[in-house]
């Protein structure tokens, strides 16, 4: 994994741009391929990436949340969202996904681990 990716609905960017001041993020610049000297406010153009002294952060942005799962690591639980809405809305991690469900097949297992 090489980013956190999060989604924060729109009515929330003043706190989450508040957030992104108070941890030092620089945003990406896709123009010029390099982190930081455009504005840090989900609002203005531009990819949704930042660069922050604990690494990577992705935003969706959206109107709601969406329902969230229930995922157990050890003690702890962690809401996340489900993996098939994940597909549908990140290319990478369709992609992926998809090589995955390739090997499982050519292996002769099922997705759950099981054999076919």
């Amino acid at each position: 994994m090489d980013a956190v990716e999060i989604a924060v609905r729109w009515r929330d960017s003043p706190q989450f741009s508040a957030l992104l001041d108070r941890i030092y993020a620089q945003r990406w610049d896709a123009r010029w391929q390099v982190w930081g000297g455009i504005h840090t406010e989900p609002e203005d153009p531009g990819e949704h990436r930042w660069l922050t002294r604990y690494g990577e952060l992705r935003a969706r942005m959206c109107e709601e949340l969406p329902e969230p799962i229930e995922v157990r690591l050890g003690e702890r639980t962690y809401p996340v969202e489900p993996l098939v809405e994940v597909e549908v809305t990140d290319r990478r991690t369709a992609e992926l996904l998809s090589r995955y469900r390739r090997r499982l097949a050519a292996a002769g297992e099922a997705p759950d681990g099981s054999a076919g």
